[in-house]
């Protein structure tokens, strides 16, 4: 048996309560799900089971004895494999060195082999059925969803007993997360217990056996799949019940202001060239399967790629080469990955919010802190951060906080071309739902908004417009009512589609 079961745990950060007696328990054999808004304990729950934190109070017992480790080492030894949120890979090691850190063959006097490194990571993910590719690679150089793959078959090498997945598959492909829950199912079905969060709540429906409901850093509760709908599992997270998540969309308007226009645009080869007209009050969503030029579209806009053909903002044509000539020219981007490319983690949160605003609020090279003041007081009210103190570091928040500071910064420099790019991963519904909120009004108020989603559903559900992108080159312009089925069925290559730009 390898039971897990937690009974009034609590632990605070200063004045702030992150779990409050929360209490949960996961059996052998089992997927339990676990599921709350971002800052409801769920991360500091983690962490303590992984021994990165120590509780302040309760009880933590696997297979009966008291767990309760000092170290992710300890926590590891004890058979506790976590895949976090923020990945801990080491970007400038290889995807081998990364993937066998710790455990590496060894040859005399304690030298690491890199050729029996490089077999043993070949071996390794072929046992994983994944392709092995250049293993000697830098991991820096790989895409999110495949740094997020290393990242759990690293943790399964362990050979954990019990095995938490913290949101991860908030950045991988529909094919890649079928190949993950496959193997959690492997997994439980040997007798593992496995502890799966995640705030896509179709996911806790289809690979969950169980499922916790934290809200304010407490169970509130639970039970089997099944019995809970998905309208009270959102009502019990929210402690309110949600009429609308998606807000309503614009009334197809053609006549509408062109408030953005791309001619010939395109990041060759990569991306091919198209055109594109972004009206005032109506929200663009970009789509299709990873890689397929999506994030050379957004790059080229925001001045990280090479550019062809031209970009209007208004009448003005914009030549954007470097991403401080981009945010001049009043573009703004939400990146992919918000804790490496978004945010100093380190710095407190009104460091992080201000930091795009500076020429703003500063007089002759001094920061006026009246104005910063006001400025992040602003932020934090309107998009509800939940800070203790704004000089905390941002690395201490929860993801959805993360994500709230970053939307702030950028929508404090009043972007008028905002540029989204998977915006709503790994965050909560109702983080969602004031995301979603804010696009439409950014939108209303005559902002070009362009965003990316990995989510068909998001998308199908939340755009006007969507552009599905196949090889480089834009496979369907869906407009009016659209459908999930509609976006992949053009993302894996079916017929083009085309609709009025």
């Amino acid at each position: 048996m390898r039971d897990l079961v937690l009974s009034d745990v609590q632990k605070s950060y200063g004045g702030t309560r992150a779990l409050r007696g929360a209490s949960l328990s996961a059996r052998s054999g089992e997927v339990h799900g676990l599921v709350g808004e971002n800052g409801a304990g769920k991360s500091t729950l983690v962490k303590i089971l992984s021994g990165a934190v120590r509780a302040d109070g309760g009880s933590v017992a696997l297979d009966g004895r008291a767990l309760r480790p000092r170290s992710p080492q300890e926590a590891r030894r004890a058979g506790i494999g976590t895949v976090f949120q923020e990945l801990s890979l080491i970007p400038d090691l290889s995807v081998a060195a990364n993937l066998l850190y710790g455990i590496e063959p060894r040859v005399r006097a304690g030298r690491i082999s890199t050729g029996a490194l490089h077999a043993a990571a070949r071996d390794a993910l072929a046992r994983f059925e994944l392709p092995a590719g250049d293993v000697s690679r830098p991991v820096r150089e790989l895409r999110l969803a495949e740094r997020q793959v290393l990242e759990i078959v690293k943790t399964l090498l362990h050979e954990p007993q019990v095995l938490i997945l913290d949101e991860a598959t908030s950045a991988l492909l529909p094919e890649q997360v079928a190949w993950l829950f496959a193997l959690v199912r492997r997994f439980a079905a040997a007798g593992g217990c496995a502890l799966f969060i995640s705030h896509r709540l179709a996911e806790i429906e289809s690979l969950c056996d169980r499922v916790t409901v934290f809200r304010a850093g407490a169970d509130v509760g639970g039970g089997a799949i099944g019995e809970l709908p998905e309208a009270r599992l959102v009502e019990l997270m929210l402690g309110r019940a949600v009429e609308r998540i998606y807000p309503p969309k614009a009334p197809a308007a053609r006549d509408a202001e062109v408030v953005c226009e791309l001619r010939s645009f395109g990041a060759p080869p990569r991306l091919q060239p198209l055109d594109l007209k972004l009206r005032h009050g109506e929200l663009v969503g970009v789509g299709g399967l990873d890689g397929q030029g999506q994030a050379e579209l957004f790059g080229a806009l925001f001045g990280t790629v090479p550019a062809a053909g031209s970009v209007l903002l208004g009448a003005r044509e914009l030549r954007c080469a470097s991403p401080a000539a981009a945010l001049d020219a009043g573009i703004a981007l939400v990146p992919e990955d918000r804790a490496a490319e978004g945010l100093c983690l380190t710095l407190g949160v009104r460091d992080n919010i201000s930091l795009g605003s500076l020429g703003g609020i500063s007089r002759l090279g001094v920061v006026d802190r009246a104005r910063e003041r006001r400025l992040v007081a602003g932020a934090v009210g309107e998009l509800q951060i939940k800070v203790a103190d704004v000089r905390d570091p941002v690395g201490g928040l929860s993801g959805g906080n993360q994500q709230k500071v970053l939307l702030s910064r950028v929508l404090a420099r009043s972007p008028r071309l905002l540029l989204l790019y998977d915006a709503t991963r790994g965050v909560d519904v109702g983080t969602k739902t004031e995301i979603y909120r804010l696009m439409r009004e950014q939108a209303a108020a005559g902002v070009a908004v362009l965003f990316y989603s990995s989510d068909a559903a998001e998308l199908a559900a939340l755009a006007d417009r969507v552009l599905v992108l196949h090889d480089g080159v834009v496979r369907a312009q869906l407009s009016g009512e659209i459908s999930e089925e509609e976006i992949v069925a053009a993302a894996v290559g079916g017929r083009r589609k085309e609709a009025h730009a």
